[in-house]
């Protein structure tokens, strides 16, 4: 047999062998959740809104509506809404349009003014979720706006967060990260309340090794423990039937859990981890190929 027979033979061995592949992990499930946009809404009385939902299902993922949605609101001396989410103000105030399916709900809140020079609006900065280490601290602001948009001045306001044994909230703002987990954070001027902000305390990671870059995150969000990647995550590209391990040793999975298959070798994805396993039980992310068993990359989350 040639030599060239010989390599070329090898070759298609090693392909086919690349190509073999290990069953995929089984994606854990989580309870079916709705969302509500917007999550507050200000306007005049005798105005409308339009609320929308968004579905997700047992895999975390958007999917659509199921089945039939119940609107309601908690007190239409300020606003009514129909069954197809569209809100009418009608007297002054802040209340909270419901959407419930089954027995899972989203809510937002809406206040009516009577004229836009009233405060319409209470804002907390930064409006997206807040992600702290734990022990960490971060100043969150906010401001009071009437329906024009425009701030108003000296307004006082009062700090809460819905779990202080996970993120304490001074009545300056201050938050404080306590404990791993999900406080929701809400500030109150004049009797209206602004949207909720989520305060997660998390783990979190660079990766490093065999070509490897980005960060990991461990956190718990809607109660569901879930493992991300940021969205300069990245691995070689040539190894196979690579897989997403949370572990305790940095250099193999003994006593280590599947999370996932790794389908995208780089940015920003996000897996749901089932119980049993805890936000402290493991220390590293760990990027492995089943197949052949080797590492291709390890985030640690510290102590």
């Amino acid at each position: 047999m040639s030599k060239n027979i010989i390599i070329l033979l090898f070759t298609i061995g090693v392909l086919a062998s690349c190509s073999k592949k290990t069953p995929d992990t089984p994606i854990a499930t989580v309870p079916e959740r709705l969302e509500m946009s917007p999550t507050t809404q200000s306007i005049e009385a005798g105005a409308n809104a339009q609320f929308t939902l968004k579905f997700f299902n047992t895999l975390g993922q958007p999917a659509t509506l199921p089945g039939t949605i119940n609107w309601s609101s908690n007190d239409n001396s300020i606003a009514t809404v129909n069954q197809q989410g569209i809100a009418t103000g009608v007297g002054p105030g802040q209340t909270a349009i419901k959407a419930t399916y089954n027995t899972i709900s989203a809510t937002a809140l809406i206040t009516v003014v009577t004229n836009n020079t009233q405060l319409a609006s209470v804002m907390i900065m930064p409006a997206d979720s807040v992600e702290l280490k734990l022990n960490e601290m971060v100043t969150l602001t906010a401001i009071g706006k009437n329906n024009m948009g425009n701030p108003i001045s000296g307004l006082s306001f009062s700090w809460m967060s819905n779990s202080v044994s996970n993120v304490e909230i001074s009545m300056g703002g201050v938050a404080t990260a306590k404990a791993y987990g999900t406080s929701i954070i809400s500030v109150t001027a004049l009797g209206i309340q602004s949207a909720p902000v989520m305060a997660q305390v998390i783990r979190k990671g660079n990766f490093s090794g065999s070509g490897s870059a980005g960060m990991a995150k461990l956190k718990i969000e809607n109660s569901i423990l879930k493992l991300q990647t940021s969205s300069n995550f990245s691995v070689m590209t040539g190894p196979p039937d690579l897989r997403i391990y949370l572990g305790n040793n940095d250099n193999d999975i003994n006593g280590a859990v599947e999370v996932a298959s790794l389908t995208q070798r780089s940015g920003a994805q996000s897996w749901n981890i089932a119980l049993p396993t805890t936000i402290t039980q493991y220390r590293y992310v760990i990027v492995w190929c089943k197949q052949f068993s080797g590492t291709y990359g390890v985030a640690d989350l510290g102590n």
